[in-house]
């Protein structure tokens, strides 16, 4: 049986186009298949494609299109009538749940205007798009964008989330399923199993994945910071202790303590202050239990006495120059 082509949606596809996912490719016409090799596809087409592949592919990805399909490196000198073939827009999709999926999916971020128009879907209709479109898929990382948005489910979506669970790792990507089970799942379920998946990797996994207990926002997480912190003590550590409701008293056991948890209280004071990670730029966390500005002042002029690294004294530098924004927890 002929298929159709996933860029236009019209024409038999007769054009069969390798991508980095060797195993899912293109099936296009000649027409589009000469406007995909030449990055020349129209809004639509591209849209149509990226739905499908992930807008991260080679031939689809943000050197070459805009997030609305917009060609900007066409090797064509002029884009055929791109006006007559636009890309959807939120708005044309968001009352139904398998549109705004596709949507979601060609999405560089999950801004919060695409969660806003999840959450605003019936929670029975969206899980039953979400759940179906994972099912019929066999991209990994379109699994992973299609958890993103399981996760406005909430508690909708418990069974979902624990069925993906059942198959991992072949299912999704850890931090996927991570932010979609402290959404979805009971508190200590969704944390422990984040856990248990973690021990489970190599050290160097595990330290590129320490985001996935962010999504809790958990005390739990300092504990477990505690037991398994280790070298290189990048921002990262700070970024997840910031998220994790961090508190003056466990601040100050850990400057106690000194390296390498100090290390990681000047990071998190620093990335509560100046945000650089999205997550914490997202969730705006504060510090529990702030001291007063005199407290801090002698306590971070303590370590740093006893710590003189440029490291230390540039952290402490910044996090005293910003105190204000520091010493309110409202």
């Amino acid at each position: 049986m002929t298929q159709t082509c996933q860029a236009c949606e019209k024409q038999p596809a007769t054009v069969i186009e390798t991508n980095d996912n060797k195993e899912i490719p293109y099936l296009v016409c000649s027409d589009c298949h000469g406007r995909l090799m030449s990055l020349s596809l129209r809004p639509l087409e591209w849209y149509n494609l990226a739905k499908r592949h992930g807008w991260w592919q080679y031939h689809l990805h943000d050197d070459f299109y805009d997030e609305d399909g917009t060609a900007h490196q066409p090797e064509d000198d002029e884009i055929q009538t791109p006006e007559l073939f636009p890309a959807p827009t939120l708005q044309e999709v968001a009352n139904d749940p398998e549109k705004l999926l596709y949507f979601t999916i060609t999405r560089w971020h999950l801004r919060q205007d695409v969660i806003d128009a999840w959450q605003q879907l019936p929670a029975d209709a969206a899980l039953k798009a979400i759940s179906a479109r994972f099912d019929e898929t066999e991209n990994f990382h379109v699994r992973s964008i299609i958890l993103e948005a399981a996760f406005t489910l909430k508690e909708h979506g418990e069974h979902f989330v624990r069925r993906v669970w059942d198959n991992y790792p072949k299912s999704a990507d850890l931090g996927s399923i991570s932010r979609a089970s402290a959404s979805c799942l009971p508190e200590p379920e969704g944390f422990d199993r984040v856990v248990q998946a973690l021990a489970s990797l190599p050290d160097s996994e595990k330290r590129n994945s320490l985001s996935c207990l962010a999504y809790f926002q958990s005390i739990k997480t300092l504990d477990w910071i505690e037991l398994n912190i280790q070298s290189p003590i990048t921002h990262h550590w700070g970024s997840l202790a910031a998220l994790s409701k961090l508190d003056w008293p466990r601040c100050t056991k850990w400057l106690e303590s000194g390296r390498p948890l100090s290390l990681v209280v000047l990071d998190a004071l620093v990335e509560i202050i100046q945000p650089r990670s999205f997550l914490v730029i997202d969730y705006a966390p504060k510090l529990k239990n702030p001291p007063d500005l005199d407290t801090l002042t002698q306590t971070l002029n303590r370590y740093a006495q006893s710590d003189k690294v440029p490291r230390v004294t540039k952290l402490t530098e910044s996090i005293l120059k910003y105190a204000e924004g520091l010493l309110t927890n409202e």
